[in-house]
């Protein structure tokens, strides 16, 4: 019997203190990139929304996030990033990111690339990863996520068990690039949630994620 999802902790899309930009009056620098992350998503986020306030930011910041989330030369698999993102926004604390992170999760998958993402993950195994009691597949996944809650929750103690078990399982490039992808969500927890960011009435259900990790830290 699959578990229950948690209980929603935002109910009602809030308006933002300041207006959105309309995707109709997106800089055209921004479209060859909102093209493929409005396909990736299903739609336009709130947060692209007051971000194409400031177009040259706007690109850089989109730019990094494929970089960092699902680039070509990416050295640690996509899913286990998307794992990742989950658990660092919520031991962020960050309902915004976090619903976005676990609706992406939950979402079926197409099997077509040029679809919204989804990677068809199972209700029990979700909320396993968020409060820390799911048994992760490899003892590689097993030391990514240790790092990932303990970065989150304090970078500066980090305890050095901790990084001795990453240098034995992962290659110096894919530290590297686990550690961006902690501090890419710490940067974007910290401008959504400071800005308080209306989450889209879609995904209020599932902001209830975040009350989970809360509890473990």
């Amino acid at each position: 019997m699959n578990a229950e999802p948690p209980k929603p902790v935002v109910t009602v899309e809030a308006d933002p203190f300041i207006p959105y930009v309309e995707e109709a009056d997106f800089a055209p620098a921004l479209g060859e990139i909102l093209t493929p992350y409005k396909k990736r998503m299903g739609f336009v986020p709130n947060a692209l929304k007051l971000y194409a306030h400031r177009p040259e930011i706007a690109h850089t910041l989109f730019m990094l996030n494929s970089k960092v989330m699902r680039d070509p030369s990416s050295t640690l698999p996509q899913l286990l990033k998307r794992k990742i993102a989950a658990i660092c926004c919520a031991v962020n604390g960050c309902a915004y990111c976090t619903s976005h992170s676990c609706n992406m999760l939950k979402r079926q998958s197409s099997g077509d690339p040029m679809d919204a993402e989804g990677w068809d993950m199972d209700e029990a195994e979700l909320q396993g990863i968020i409060d820390g009691s799911a048994e992760p597949a490899d003892e590689m996944e097993r030391v990514c996520f240790a790092y990932a809650r303990a970065a989150s929750f304090d970078p500066t103690d980090v305890p050095q068990s901790i990084l001795d078990d990453l240098k034995a399982q992962l290659t110096p490039a894919q530290v590297m690039e686990l550690a961006c992808v902690i501090g890419f969500w710490k940067f974007y927890n910290t401008v959504h949630d400071s800005l308080h960011i209306p989450i889209e009435s879609h995904l209020l259900a599932d902001t209830g994620y975040v009350s989970l990790a809360r509890s473990q830290v």
